[in-house]
């Protein structure tokens, strides 16, 4: 598991190492080599053109100047923009990888020529300024990232964007916008968070050398990680294998919200699921989906709801509305049901007194709440992240749930104290229906035998996964959320792959040549 640090963390695990015996020039050929191969993954001698490296005059330019000198050797076409102001020295480390970089006859220009840049290159790699930038782009800075936005090819940044704020995730209007982000040892907070979440790209992280301390409270999942969780699949199973869900949602309003749960419940791998929904809206959704079981009560009567003993694991609330009705059939379900259970949407809404009942249930239960839900559950005014991780928390701790708080960033607490990150998805998933599809994702996983925090964990990233790859051949604004559900299929094939051990985020870009990176 990866845990997210600040940047002030990361240089005193550098100085750590350094002090623990590794020089700094050692870490810095080992983050170069890493910068070399991802470049080699996003384009080669053969395909023509030059890859421009723009190097500040700290460490973070000395990693570009040893990718520089690497990719030379490997016969590429390499010219290094030297962005130090005349008379300001650069690092130790970095200067002696500038001059490794001359003696292999590498171009060098110097700030004072940038306009003799022409053309566009095959490649930009960005190595201006590392993740311990703070406050506004000026300058010769501003100059260098004007030009690296310029140019109509893919970017490459070196553990972070130019102009993005690596501790607050806050970003410069002039920030480089990278496709590929190579970070080092640990991913820094600020490259999780928005907006400068938007800026990173896919974010893979090189182990280094640096030894990071695990914190519990700070987990980032991972692909190597994720694909870890993924439930083990025998060649001799059967549909009762794969578990059987129960899932209660719908009105006659709001037919659709059970359909897109029970459609993302089934392309998660669930062997049997049933859809009890409310008699009145049993025309709009009975036989809708070929796939899913039937079933139908009394919205007035919980005595009606299908006996919950016959199934793996519950999904509840989606599409119900909030009404007293409604308000009985949860307070029925948590004093009476004992399976693993996600309550969603007008689930949480429609508790009457949410710590109590929720501490009540019996069962394992995982809670979905968006933040606009998360502040009425928890009676707070402050939609600030900070402020809702922490009621996030303290709403796991109180009720022995797991939390799942939507958002960009996705967070999943458990009662232990323990928060992972979710590094995927995009604004694509801004639309009415996707925590619809979600909470069958999770409850699928949950029927299939995961524990509630590991289901909640894989769901959520594979939800992001999937909207992430769809906008290789759509716009976020014309992604729906059927669209999601029906991308699981490759989100899914791609965990079921090989490639891509180091992806931490595919920060919405999905190329699949670039999930060729090679290390």
């Amino acid at each position: 598991m990866k845990y997210w640090v600040t940047p002030a963390e990361m240089a005193e695990f550098d100085r750590k190492t350094i002090a623990g015996g590794t020089p700094g020039d050692v870490l810095m050929e080992r983050a170069g080599t890493a910068v070399a191969d991802a470049a080699m993954g996003m384009t080669s001698p053969e395909r023509g053109g030059q890859i421009h490296i723009w190097c500040g005059p700290g460490n973070n330019g000395g990693d570009g100047l040893v990718a520089g000198r690497l990719l030379l050797e490997q016969g590429y076409d390499v010219c290094v923009i030297m962005a130090a102001k005349p008379g300001r020295s650069l690092s130790h480390d970095c200067q002696t990888n500038l001059s490794r970089f001359v003696q292999k006859n590498g171009c060098v220009i110097p700030p004072g020529r940038l306009g003799e840049l022409s053309g566009s290159p095959a490649l930009v790699i960005d190595a201006l300024l590392g993740t311990g930038f703070k406050g506004e782009l000026d300058g010769l800075f501003s100059d260098c990232a004007k030009h690296m936005c310029s140019f109509y090819c893919p970017v490459l940044a070196v553990d972070s964007p130019s102009g993005v704020n690596g501790t607050t995730g806050q970003a410069d209007p002039l920030a480089v916008r990278a496709d590929v982000t190579v970070t080092f040892a640990a991913p820094k907070v600020g490259l999780l968070l928005a907006p400068a979440a938007a800026m990173t790209g896919m974010l893979f992280v090189a182990d280094i050398g640096i030894r990071v301390d695990p914190v519990p409270s700070r987990e980032v999942a991972g692909i190597s990680e994720i694909r870890s969780l993924l439930p083990h699949r025998p060649v001799d199973a059967h549909k009762g294998t794969f578990g059987r869900l129960l899932m209660v949602g719908g009105s006659e309003e709001m037919p659709g919200a059970p359909q897109l749960m029970a459609i993302g419940a089934l392309r998660s791998g669930i062997g049997l699921a049933t859809l009890a929904v409310p008699q009145q809206a049993a025309p709009a959704v009975s036989g809708r989906i070929p796939e899913v079981l039937s079933a139908f009560f009394a919205a007035d009567d919980p005595s009606t709801l299908p006996d919950h003993r016959g199934f793996n694991a519950a999904a509840f609330g989606p599409g119900l509305g909030t009404s007293d009705e409604t308000a009985g059939l949860v307070a029925f379900v948590l004093e009476n049901w004992q399976i693993p259970l996600v309550l969603d949407a007008d689930g949480l809404n429609s508790l009457s007194h949410p710590i109590e009942q929720l501490r009540n249930y019996s069962g394992q239960l995982v809670l979905t709440p968006h933040p606009g839900e998360l502040m009425k559950l928890m009676k707070i005014d402050s939609s600030d992240t900070a402020s809702l991780m922490v009621s996030a928390g303290k709403l796991a701790s109180y009720t022995d749930a797991i939390v799942l708080l939507k958002g960009k960033p996705t967070f999943v607490f458990g009662s232990n104290g323990r928060c992972c990150l979710i590094p995927a998805g995009n604004n694509g998933l801004a639309t009415g229906g996707s925590g619809d599809v979600l909470t069958g994702i999770v409850s699928s996983l949950l029927a299939q035998g995961m524990n509630s925090m590991d289901a909640a964990v894989l769901g959520a990233y594979v939800h992001g996964l999937s909207a992430d790859m769809l906008l290789y051949r759509m716009s976020g604004r014309s992604m729906l959320p059927s669209d999601v559900a029906a991308g699981l299929c490759d989100a899914f094939r791609f965990l079921e792959g090989n490639a891509g051990e180091d992806l931490l985020s595919p920060g919405g870009r999905w190329n699949g040549e670039l999930f060729d990176l090679k290390r």
